[in-house]
């Protein structure tokens, strides 16, 4: 049976001498059986007295929300991948990416990293992604599994709208609390961290193991 993956980054997907630009990209892949509604989702809603459709964001959800939102999702059974790129230690050909082949370039990283077996003939959701950037995705991909004699991982990529998606608001939420983990702003994954979630490349420091990292 195929397996969901939703899709999310946090940070600008680009290296950029201005200060506004972000220090860290970092992206987080959500494996669910199923696209459906969480209810430990809407248990967070209804004990917040929120409307039935409020959708989760990171950065606009109260720091009381935030805790009662990971506190809740504990029993519910999931698989997370996330990878955390310090772009301050990324080789000068990153810096002539364009932000559409900077986020492709470690989405890709990311899903090939798995086990072939972890993730086949899936279906891939970006939140909000647009054709032309699923078009460069599914195109990237194709070309990187061709090189390796690797089977394409998904068998849809497609863009997904997380106001009505409580798996990418699942998504925000994990990719803004490891962001804010690794500039050490807050501290709210620590408990599904010690959890198995199948985390790679979790909050830390380290930019994520990519095989053309020092080319």
């Amino acid at each position: 049976m195929s397996q969901y993956y939703c899709l999310d980054e946090s940070g600008d997907p680009a290296v950029s001498d201005s200060a506004s630009s972000s220090s860290h990209f970092v992206l987080a892949m959500v494996q669910l059986a199923e696209r459906a509604p969480i209810a430990q989702l809407a248990a967070v809603r209804k004990a917040f007295h929120l409307s039935p459709l409020f959708e989760f964001k990171y950065h606009t959800t109260t720091p009381e929300q935030k805790r009662g939102f990971f506190d809740t999702i504990q029993p519910f059974s999931f698989r997370v991948r996330v990878a955390v790129i310090d772009k301050l230690v990324l080789t000068k050909r990153f810096a002539l990416m364009s932000g559409q082949d900077f986020a492709i370039e470690f989405i890709i990283g990311l899903t090939l990293r798995a086990p072939e077996l972890d993730i086949a003939n899936d279906v891939l959701i970006v939140d909000g992604a647009t054709l032309i950037f699923l078009r460069a995705l599914r195109v990237r991909l194709s070309e990187e599994c061709h090189k390796t004699g690797r089977v394409r991982p998904f068998r849809k990529i497609i863009s997904g709208d997380s106001s009505r998606d409580d798996g990418l608001q699942l998504a925000d939420m994990i990719v803004g609390a490891a962001r804010h983990h690794v500039v050490g702003a807050e501290q709210v994954l620590q408990n599904l961290c010690e959890q198995d979630r199948g985390l790679v490349g979790g909050p830390s420091r380290r930019a994520i193991k990519h095989p053309r990292l020092s080319s």
